[in-house]
């Protein structure tokens, strides 16, 4: 006869294995060489990463085609936190001017535990800049927050990467 578990008890056992696997994957790859203890939560979520950025407001950088530039205006909270922020964005073309009545899409990513969050709505503003909100950064770790711009036959797309403290 087959060995079976009753239902009522292998959910319980289904959880606590999720739960030590999800723990597992969340602990840092290797310990530290003399035994020490890893103290920072941004060792556990993988923040030790080329691609993070310090945030300042203003910042910007060239989309990957070259063709707009994005500016991050501002972040509230700022910087980026394990919370619902909000980011106001400026797209420019080749010439600085802004880039006013484009289609922006918005997937913010936690590149190291391969999920998102929810949808970003983004509201065109009066001054040629968009809000996007909410960024909801539920924990801490890296993220990406990847915009792509459509304006016209033109289109473009850049990442932010910030690491949100736990």
């Amino acid at each position: 006869m087959a060995n079976w578990v009753p239902v009522h008890l292998a959910a319980p056992a289904i959880a606590l294995a999720a739960l030590s696997a999800t723990a597992m994957a969340c602990s840092p790859s290797s310990a530290p060489a003399d035994g020490a203890v890893a103290s920072e939560a941004s060792d556990l979520v993988g923040c030790d990463d080329p691609r993070e950025q310090n945030y300042a407001p203003n910042m910007q950088q060239m989309g990957d085609s070259g063709v707009f530039r994005f500016v991050l205006v501002s972040s509230v909270p700022a910087p980026p936190a394990d919370q619902s922020n909000v980011f106001v964005l400026q797209v420019l073309d080749a010439d600085g001017r802004a880039v006013t009545g484009a289609t922006i899409t918005v997937v913010p990513t936690m590149p190291t535990m391969t999920h998102g969050t929810s949808k970003v709505q983004v509201t065109s503003n009066a001054d040629g800049s968009y809000t996007l909100d909410p960024l909801y950064f539920f924990m801490g770790g890296l993220w990406q927050t990847a915009i792509h711009a459509v304006s016209g036959s033109q289109e473009d797309t850049t990442r932010f990467f910030f690491c949100v403290p736990g």
